[in-house]
């Protein structure tokens, strides 16, 4: 490629490198802030599976009264926390929290994990790969599609959660051989 600019008052060419000569491809910038967006909306819906395990567990420690040396339960990071929410269902107590799908939000915990610590890579001679890449592993498998699905997977989880912290003191023990009125 010619330009009609001269060299300058050094006697270098300016513009002696232009990108389209070599056949480099441009990076384009959607894709990082598509990738961002997806980001986004990925830690929002984990962040209210996070209040909303907070609150579960507030709620079933109320149940059990209290208890001061329980009151630790409700606090620590999320994987803590879900760890203590899965040993109150086994308790011989119903506190209504039987149906939470504790091994599912495990792992939409741990990919959550992947994506919100990963430093994002995009591939400088493709334009258009990236991947993520933590101090142990790197992950090229992170799809806007992929993290569009994990998002939805986290918002079904807390749309289930929602009512069970809502409603959770609604809920009555009936009396022994007695059945609920439909």
């Amino acid at each position: 490629m010619q330009h009609d600019l001269g060299p300058n008052e050094l006697g270098y060419d300016e513009f002696a490198y232009d990108e389209s000569d070599y056949g480099i491809p441009d990076i384009d910038p959607a894709i990082r802030t598509n990738y961002e967006a997806a980001l986004g909306r990925l830690i929002l819906a984990h962040n209210a599976i996070d209040i909303l395990l907070t609150q579960l567990l507030e709620r079933c420690l109320k149940r059990l009264g209290n208890p001061k040396s329980l009151d630790k339960l409700a606090h620590g990071d999320f994987a803590r926390r879900l760890d203590n929410l899965a040993m109150l269902a086994e308790l011989p107590v119903d506190l209504r929290i039987g149906a939470i799908k504790i091994e599912e939000i495990r792992d939409l915990n741990r990919q959550r994990n992947i994506v919100a610590h990963g430093h994002f890579e995009q591939n400088l001679y493709d334009g258009g790969s990236y991947e993520l890449i933590n101090n142990r592993k790197r992950y090229g498998d992170f799809t806007l599609e992929r993290l569009n699905a994990i998002t939805a997977r986290m918002t079904a989880q807390a749309s289930h959660l929602m009512p069970l912290v809502a409603f959770y003191e609604v809920f009555r023990e009936l009396p022994p051989g007695s059945q609920p009125v439909v």
